[in-house]
């Protein structure tokens, strides 16, 4: 599996409501030193989610990844959140620990315009 198809799997695991509401899946996936600015305008690190995260029916669409160096990329794509009815751009950074790509950085901002399904 190539790297894009690699990361794009690794973000649907992150918005999946299993690995959500598993503090120990999402830690997996999670760098020790991350750091998410949420759409809600809070900062939250690795340690707001050992409980695991909010559970929300969610649809990852408009995907890029750009690969930053070796062991470093950068992920954009668009969220449709269906039970509060609105989308968010979303940003991720991932680095290679030396073993797997691990979730650095996240940042959700609360998108204008809608796409029309």
């Amino acid at each position: 599996m190539n790297l894009e198809m690699h990361l794009k799997q690794l973000e649907e695991c992150h918005l999946s409501g299993a690995v959500r509401e598993s503090g120990e899946a999402l830690g997996h996936i999670l760098a020790d030193d991350f750091v998410e600015f949420g759409s809600s305008g809070k900062v939250f690190t690795r340690h707001d989610f050992v409980d695991g995260a909010s559970l929300h029916t969610l649809t990852l669409h408009d995907w890029t990844m750009h690969q930053l160096g070796e062991q470093a990329a950068l992920t954009t794509y668009r969220v449709k959140n269906h039970c509060l009815n609105r989308e968010t751009l979303r940003s991720s950074i991932w680095k290679y620990d030396g073993t797997d790509w691990k979730l650095f950085f996240h940042q959700g901002t609360i998108a204008n315009e809608q796409t029309k399904e």
